[in-house]
């Protein structure tokens, strides 16, 4: 026979074995028993009664009990599994401390043969105690991308949360992120069981990053990360003046001086360069004409 904390209706499992004042222990207990034909239905269905007997602190006793006929298959046997569930409310001003209990089996389909029997086993009167077990979200692995980014695209922020506290979480936690210290987004609740992990995704857009360049910071959880927002970038627009195919600006293309093209640029360096070639060596004629003359002079 054994006997497990049972999920029925409202309740919930709990972790522990402490319970406050006033909340409803239910303990779940199987065992075999020996079936008996039914006249009007054909089953075979066994009869066995389960009961709890206890110590409070104070000394006084405490038997609560079930009758089960309730089967975990419907097979045509003489012995059959059943179980049952018993109920044991602790009263608002029951006595703080160390409930003492066991939980026998005996089968009416036997004369009431006792069939099983557990060890002492305890629950505890506290008024401390809670519902939900001791959780413990962490945070980790906070990551943006793309990052750095221009404005007006959507920025995708992930996040790692593990619990890692307690055997389960029946409560939640949302997670929450804020953009500069405001609150922008908060993500569905997460349930995790202990030592469960899992991954946050939350995409920003203009709406929360907005429209304008600005170092951005983002936190969840006591994580924080930046996010450099860049100005939009435009395309060279070609300039104005003589010819075509030059840019300027950024892009590192060739300026244009108004009305002087390249081609004009070097025919004027060359017209310069025979100009001053022709008037060195009429210099020169000259020169030798008027030695020539001085020569003939001389003579006479």
């Amino acid at each position: 026979m054994s006997y497990v904390y049972l999920k029925l209706n409202h309740y919930v499992p709990h972790y522990n074995d402490h319970f406050p004042p006033g909340s409803t222990v239910k303990i779940y207990a199987e065992a075999e028993g020996k079936t008996k034909k039914q006249s009007k239905t054909g089953e075979y269905i066994p009869t066995v009664k389960f009961t709890m007997t206890g110590t409070m602190p104070t000394g006084e006793s405490f038997n609560p009990s079930h009758t089960s006929s309730k089967l975990i298959n419907h097979d045509s046997m003489l012995y059959k599994e059943t179980y049952g569930v018993i109920t044991y409310r602790i009263g608002p001003n029951y006595k703080i401390g160390d409930y003492r209990f066991r939980v026998e089996a005996t089968d009416r389909n036997k004369k009431n043969e006792l069939i099983g029997r557990t060890p002492y086993m305890h629950f505890y009167v506290d008024e401390n105690a809670t519902l939900y077990p001791p959780i413990n979200y962490t945070y980790s692995d906070l990551t943006i991308e793309p990052n750095p980014v221009v404005v007006g695209k959507t920025v995708t922020v992930t996040v790692n949360v593990t619990n890692s506290g307690g055997k389960g979480n029946w409560k939640g936690e949302t997670v929450y992120l804020d953009v500069n210290g405001t609150e922008v987004k908060a993500r569905r609740t997460l349930k995790l069981e202990n030592n469960e992990n899992t991954t946050a995704t939350f995409r920003l857009t203009k709406k929360e990053l907005g429209d304008v360049p600005a170092i951005i910071n983002i936190s969840i959880g006591g994580l924080n990360g930046t996010l450099v927002l860049q100005e939009k970038t435009s395309a060279a627009t070609p300039t104005s003046g003589a010819g075509t195919g030059t840019t300027g600006g950024a892009t590192g293309g060739k300026q244009k001086v108004p009305g002087f093209t390249a081609v004009t640029a070097i025919a004027a360096f060359t017209f310069v360069l025979v100009y001053q070639y022709r008037s060195r060596k009429r210099r020169e004629r000259n020169r030798r004409k008027k030695a020539i003359l001085q020569d003939k002079r001389r003579m006479k």
